[in-house]
């Protein structure tokens, strides 16, 4: 893209002059104004703070700014930590094992390898990672009768792809929840229930379904803890450690004036149980199908992996020894570069702001241009994949899938002549930067590490005639080819080794 429009591009609005123009960006230093250095300035936009407010039936981190960002920040920042996530790898370990009994238990009995969907099997087990880790709580996501499964699964599924074909009434999602006074918005909610639009009926259905599960397991927590009991409640991984037990902890440690309410920590149950699952399950398939596409590198990978677990005793890497494995590491970082889960973001701008540009435009007349200046109200896209795929910054070479990029190297120099990225993963912007970035990387790295060691030592994946089509939406979601109506899907065939 950025060969074609550059690495700033206007974009002009349209829909009979509703939607006002716009700014994509993917310039390394316009990113780094927009993310850090005048972050304050480029807050979450109305439309995105507004449906995930709605999503989440509160205030959670994804929609909160200034000073009520910062304050949440401050209690779920811990949690996130390495020290914290890396106690979290016998809870990835124990889901990834029963993905792997489970796939071989449906592919034994076929020497030469099934056709599966193995989308189906990675989605199991990225809600179980992030339900067990995250919420502590278990959905039995590989038991084919679990009712309990299949609805918030089927919830989580339809919340995002239903919310873009709201389109018009994204700018008054923010207005709408704040109303007041709270009766009256419950009661036009409910009202939605009955309008002959099914976009909509089908949205507040997930949402409900995700808050009423969320509620529930809060208050159950909340029990638990004031009793001293963390590992008696129902569901319960037992461990007591999963983010959401820590983050109430904290959060009934803090000051009167740092704590968090209790609608502000179901919403944030919820947001990360959506962020985590879909990205992860996403990520995960991505990464098959580049094994599939490239057998030396499968290959590759699954000797380094099967090597490392033959020197434990139980099958078990650290979160360090897990990261201290080259290609495993360098396949991970090149395909979260080349294939980030979510394009882009957007920003508001709150004041005018003069951004400077580290690849120069060219006026009319053919004067550079190193700087723009960013008017009140622009929205700014903020371009992950663009960046991502950028020849100037990452090289002629931008997209190859090439893990050598990152094999011993420093970070620095796996971008195009040492150009630096505001983003926190490696030059990467998949997980953003700044003070918005993704809390959740290093959770989200463990797990896909975790599952990908484990698969690869048990099982050679093998392409298939399908051919998969990557869609774009608030997520990019993989597809059959001529099958689109059937849902997502990843058909591979799998062979135990």
């Amino acid at each position: 893209m950025t060969e074609k429009f550059g690495h700033v591009a206007r974009l002009r609005g349209g829909i009979f002059g509703l939607q006002k123009d716009a700014l994509y960006i993917a310039d390394p230093l316009a990113l780094n104004s927009v993310l850090v250095r005048d972050q304050d300035n480029f807050t979450e936009s109305t439309e995105f703070s507004g449906l995930f407010g709605v999503i989440h039936h509160g205030s959670s981190l994804a929609s909160v700014t200034g000073p009520d960002h910062k304050k949440q920040r401050r209690i779920l920042n811990p949690i996130f930590t390495a020290k914290f996530v890396s106690k979290l790898a016998p809870v990835f370990y124990g889901v990834s094992h029963q993905l792997r009994d489970k796939l071989a238990d449906d592919v034994r009995s076929h020497p030469d390898g099934r056709t599966v969907d193995i989308l189906d099997y990675l989605t199991r087990a990225a809600l179980e990672m992030i339900s067990q880790g995250g919420i502590g709580h278990t959905f039995h996501s590989f038991d084919e009768q679990s009712r309990e499964f299949e609805e918030f699964h089927h919830a989580l599924q339809t919340v995002l792809p239903t919310a873009g074909r709201l389109f018009f009434v994204l700018p008054f999602l923010e207005s709408w929840r704040k109303l007041k006074p709270i009766w009256l918005r419950h009661l036009l909610a409910g009202a939605v229930g009955y309008l002959p639009w099914p976009s909509a009926r089908q949205f507040k259905w997930a949402i409900d379904t995700m808050h009423v599960r969320c509620r529930v397991l809060f208050y159950q927590k909340r029990a638990m803890l004031e009793g001293g009991r963390v590992s008696d409640t129902k569901g319960s991984t037992g461990i007591g450690k999963d983010l959401v037990t820590v983050l109430m902890s904290a959060n009934a440690d803090a000051g009167d004036g740092d704590k968090m309410p209790d609608g502000d920590i179901i919403a944030n149950m919820s947001s990360i149980v959506l962020g985590g699952q879909e990205t992860t399950s996403g990520a995960l398939s991505r990464l098959l199908c580049l094994m599939v596409q490239d057998v030396d590198l499968q290959a590759r990978l699954r000797a380094e992996v099967t090597g490392a677990y033959a020197t434990t005793a139980d099958n078990y890497l650290s979160y360090k020894e897990l990261n201290s494995l080259p290609v495993l590491d360098a396949v991970c970082r090149e395909a979260l570069r080349l294939y980030s889960p979510v394009t882009f973001v957007w920003r508001e701008t709150k004041e005018d702001c003069v951004v400077p540009l580290q690849f120069p435009l060219r006026d009319t007349s053919g004067a550079e241009i190193r700087e723009v200046l960013v008017t009140k109200g622009t929205s700014v896209y903020i371009g992950l994949a663009a960046a991502n795929r950028s020849a100037a910054i990452w090289g002629e070479d931008v997209n190859e899938l090439r893990p050598e990029r990152w094999l011993g190297k420093n970070i620095a120099d796996a971008t195009s002549n040492g150009v630096k990225m505001p983003g926190i993963f490696s030059n990467i912007m998949t997980f953003l930067g700044g003070g918005r970035a993704c809390p959740g990387m290093k959770f989200a790295l463990l797990e896909i590490k975790i599952v990908l060691s484990v698969l690869l030592a048990e099982f050679e994946f093998q392409a298939v005639p399908e051919e998969i089509d990557w869609r774009q939406g608030i997520t990019v979601v993989p597809y059959v080819k001529g099958k689109e109506r059937q849902g997502p899907s990843v058909p591979m065939t799998v062979k135990i080794m």
